[in-house]
């Protein structure tokens, strides 16, 4: 009982953690949705660069809460999916460009490109011939539905959305009316143990600019990406 109340005394004597300041929590606003930069910087073209750079990779889509049960994990076991077919791979042409390309089991796979406009604004092109093979509505398929699935798809792969990095190894694609795609970085291979030479070999790349990544399955390909 004594140990009980003087535990209850401490707490209360103890000073309340305080909050972060006004200008500490601005700070952190401007870090995650400007990149920290002015808004000249911001509307020039610096956004698009700090956001892009050493971005080349594979990467891995990560859940939110369970629709159900609400059980969050967020990635926790992220690492168990690189390395499958749903993983994709992210590489940049310029300095203003991203590619993200699947993975899937077999030939067809596509890439969509989010290409800058001002700052976290990006536009969103998905080519519709691949994506359609990919999705099993290629030009085979016809008549008034495949017609009508074939443009629903093109709305929801193409368009305006907002790209954010909150770290080196998460990125953050929002689409409009959507849930955010939010993707983590699988680690990079471990190089080849070359024994005794290996003190002596050049050291390899760091970053992997264009090898083609994806889903199990044509659904899981679109929702892996931009479908949402």
């Amino acid at each position: 009982m004594r140990l009980a109340l003087s535990l209850l005394a401490l707490a209360l004597a103890s000073p309340a953690v305080a909050a972060d300041s006004i200008p500490d929590q601005a700070s952190t606003a401007y870090r995650l949705f400007a990149g920290g930069l002015s808004q000249q910087a911001y509307i020039t073209g610096a956004y698009g660069q700090n956001l892009l750079k050493n971005i080349g990779g594979n990467w891995v889509r990560l859940s939110g809460p369970d629709n159900q049960s609400g059980a969050e994990t967020y990635g926790a076991e992220y690492a168990k999916l690189c390395g499958s077919p749903g993983m994709v791979t992210l590489a940049t042409p310029n300095q203003y460009t991203l590619n993200l390309t699947t993975n899937l089991s077999g030939a067809n796979n596509f890439t969509q490109q989010y290409s800058e406009v001002v700052g976290a604004t990006f536009g969103e092109f998905t080519d519709p011939a691949a994506y359609f093979k990919t999705l099993g509505l290629g030009p085979d398929k016809t008549g008034d539905t495949p017609d009508q699935q074939r443009a629903v798809l093109l709305s929801i792969a193409n368009g305006l959305v907002d790209i954010y990095r909150p770290s080196d190894d998460i990125l953050v694609i929002v689409h409009d009316r959507g849930y955010p795609l939010v993707l983590a970085r699988c680690a990079a291979p471990a190089p080849a143990n070359t024994g005794s030479s290996a003190s002596s070999a050049e050291p390899a790349p760091s970053e992997t600019s264009s090898a083609p990544a994806g889903t199990s399955n044509a659904s899981s390909a679109a929702s892996s990406s931009s479908v949402q």
